[in-house]
């Protein structure tokens, strides 16, 4: 449990770095402000942003981990995030019935033990890299950074951030919510991938 509670502070601090809304917050905040960060995402922007403003992510970000090593966190387990052996995945950005079951979860906070959504993050294609425009698998900064995986898949993101930010157990891999939240989030790359 200990080390979900770490892997969640590090993840939200690479959703925070990586959220335009909440840019200002920056790594060394995020650490300060982790608690309020976990309650809420949105407050924790201002109340660190207001502290530290620009200087703290200018400092820290996205650098932190490259500078600090271990100190930033010690990478967490792959094989919580990773497909496993044998794993077929069952969804599609065309299947219409996946893609709306899976927005009502990304909309919905029963999936993660803090009262996040994905949605927190990520509404109207908010907290996405410039990466997320191309077709998956591709580079998660999140991923890299807290389990040093290069290229995932869609199903393997959510999965990142279930572990991470909504500080949750990762889905089951033979779930209709991992393959529905999936789907959705193929969708949602391919319209970020045409703005």
């Amino acid at each position: 449990m200990k080390n979900l509670a770490k892997l969640s502070a590090l993840a939200l601090t690479s959703a925070i770095s990586m959220s335009p809304a909440l840019a200002q917050c920056g790594s060394k905040c995020a650490s300060r402000c982790q608690g309020r960060c976990a309650a809420s995402a949105t407050k924790c922007g201002a109340k660190c942003s207001a502290k530290c403003g620009a200087k703290c992510a200018a400092k820290c970000g996205a650098k932190c981990a490259a500078k600090c090593g271990a100190k930033c966190g010690v990478k967490a387990d792959a094989s919580l995030i990773q497909r496993p052996a044998g794993y077929k995945p069952n969804y599609s950005a065309s299947n219409a019935a996946q893609v709306a079951a899976g927005e009502t979860l990304f909309r919905s906070t029963r999936l993660s033990s803090n009262g996040l959504s994905c949605a927190t993050c990520h509404t109207d294609g908010a907290g996405f890299t410039p990466g997320f425009a191309k077709p998956f698998p591709h580079l998660m900064q999140m991923a890299s950074m807290n389990y040093g995986v290069g290229e995932i898949f869609a199903d393997e993101a959510v999965q990142v951030c279930m572990a991470g930010p909504m500080a949750t157990k990762p889905l089951a891999w033979d779930s209709a919510d991992l393959q529905n939240l999936s789907a959705y989030v193929l969708s949602e790359q391919a319209r970020f991938a045409k703005k």
